[in-house]
């Protein structure tokens, strides 16, 4: 199989690409990526690449130990199970919401390329993450509201002795809180 090198141009086999041991191990990393992201690395990769000198309007190739470095950093921050950003509160976070934020980042590149570090990447992982975690927590108030989240938890947890406190009914729940809005009013 001949493979060709979008920055120079250079045909070589698939073989010729592995000689260099960086680039196996880069290779290595991007498989072992979740698939999300393993899918999304290269193009994301590519936004690294610096600018051919003379102010012409393309771009050189990454060098592998550069792509190395910035590959096992994406790696680190994949694998962390949250995110947080400039100082809010941490976010629930996975290799979805990380796939989709370097979607975003590949459709729609910084103005200002080459970028030098993943803080980009980060604040938009950060924002997706915020959303998914925002509607998680909607929909977990309106079980509740409704109901719904009781059985649930009721299902997931192993029943309690008759002699602890009778669990309330929905009838006096729903009296205790048109007592308390009635207060409000």
């Amino acid at each position: 199989m001949k493979l060709i090198c979008p920055s120079c141009g250079a045909v070589a086999s698939a073989d010729a690409w592995t000689a260099n041991a960086d680039a196996r191990q880069c290779m290595r990393m991007v498989a072992g990526l979740p698939g999300p992201v393993a899918r999304c690395a290269l193009p994301y990769l590519a936004l690294f690449r610096p600018r051919v000198p003379d102010n012409e309007r393309g771009y050189r190739g990454l060098i592998w130990p550069k792509a190395l470095r910035l590959l096992g950093e994406l790696k680190r921050l994949v694998d962390q199970t949250n995110v947080q950003w400039k100082g809010r509160p941490a976010r629930p976070i996975d290799a979805v919401i990380w796939g989709v934020a370097m979607d975003r980042m590949i459709e729609r590149p910084p103005h200002k390329l080459p970028i030098d570090s993943h803080g980009y990447l980060t604040s938009i992982a950060y924002d997706l993450a915020d959303e998914a975690d925002r509607a998680r927590e909607v929909r977990h108030n309106q079980a509740e509201r409704d109901g719904s989240l009781q059985a649930a938890v009721k299902v997931d947890r192993p029943a309690a002795p008759a002699e602890l406190e009778p669990a309330m009914t929905m009838a006096e729940m729903k009296a205790i809180r048109e007592k308390n809005m009635g207060k409000k009013r």
